[in-house]
């Protein structure tokens, strides 16, 4: 109960009495239904609001095994990207990836523009290669490259189709990539260095990642395990800007640098920074903010909207589903009107 009323009272002071009391309620119900069943398929839904959490909804099986958060696991990688940058392991976004994979140089340096490719052009998924997810006939596609021992040999052998650079093509070899690029450049594995200098910092009570080829790789790309109240730290860090309890994790230039609109997505509204999904409320009737967020098959959602101050996340099990998205319309169509600023 203290909890209502505290949240009630944090929000009046930033949208007004009706509107605080309006968006307490639709969280709380929106919890509610999610405890009840009410949304098959998902696990969890918190919103928080300067740093007040308004509704949760966390299902008690997440206890013994962490929801699969499948490709919001990328965003999660951006952020140590760019915690390697900060220390000073990596040089820059324009290092060539040929000089960050050594040992994967002959197949770069085959043909020049890969041997061009930069670390901004896998963050932005602009790599080049003829790898696209979303096409199951891609060459490169994921479902391809997890039946291989070596998956990053098997990216890295992708023929290029276009200059790197050039053109958005969301492919997870890219990001897989990023993770061993992370343990060259740091000398430890990229599980490792998560746990240091993320995962401790934020007191995280677990991270559970898969691996690959006989568990000398860490599938960055994918399939990390989380705590949903984990998970929101990574949200309250991106939303501070870097720090979690005035603790400095990432720069601010970086969150500043990971959230800026990097790459058009084909037939799509949206764009893309590094790694995280980028856009802005357009209906004038409601508050007016940005979007930044992580997304994963099966409804794992995690959306932060820095000009209100909040986080929402979601955990879901509906894989290869179109009603997986079913959290943005709970955001557009319940959440944000009741925030809308009198």
């Amino acid at each position: 109960m203290f909890k209502s009323i505290s949240a009630s009272l944090l929000l009046a002071l930033c949208f007004g009495i009706a509107h605080a009391d309006a968006a307490v309620e639709s969280a709380k119900q929106i919890a509610a239904e999610v405890a009840n069943g009410a949304h098959p398929g998902f696990e969890s839904f918190i919103m928080q609001v300067d740093g007040v959490v308004i509704g949760r909804a966390v299902d008690s099986t997440l206890a013994k095994q962490p929801p699969d958060l499948r490709s919001v696991t990328k965003s999660i990688t951006a952020i140590l990207i760019g915690i390697a940058i900060d220390r000073g392991a990596i040089p820059s976004v324009q290092s060539k990836v040929v000089d960050l994979l050594p040992t994967r140089r002959t197949a770069f340096e085959s043909d020049p523009r890969k041997a061009a490719m930069t670390l901004e052009d896998l963050l932005t998924m602009r790599s080049g290669l003829d790898c696209n997810d979303w096409d199951p006939k891609s060459p490169g596609h994921e479902d391809k490259m997890y039946r291989q021992q070596d998956w990053v040999a098997f990216w890295s052998e992708q023929q290029m189709r276009v200059d790197p650079g050039k053109e958005f093509s969301y492919c997870t070899g890219n990001v897989v990539a990023l993770g061993e690029i992370l343990a060259a450049a740091v000398s430890m594995s990229a599980d490792a260095f998560a746990l240091k200098y993320l995962f401790i910092p934020l007191e995280a009570r677990r991270a559970e990642w898969r691996y690959y080829d006989g568990k000398r790789g860490v599938d960055t790309g994918g399939h990390l395990r989380l705590e949903p109240d984990d998970l929101l730290k990574i949200g309250q860090l991106v939303l501070a800007r870097g720090t979690y309890k005035e603790k400095r994790i990432v720069s601010e230039a970086w969150i500043d640098a990971m959230t800026q609109e990097r790459a058009d997505i084909p037939g799509m509204p949206q764009r893309y920074g590094y790694l995280w999904w980028l856009d802005r409320t357009r209906d004038p009737n409601l508050p007016q903010t940005k979007l930044w967020w992580a997304q994963g098959n099966g409804g794992s959602l995690l959306m932060v909207m820095p000009e209100l101050r909040a986080v929402m996340l979601t955990t879901g099990t509906r894989f290869n589903r179109s009603d997986m998205l079913e959290p943005m319309f709970w955001l557009r169509d319940r959440l944000l009107p009741a925030m809308r600023a009198q």
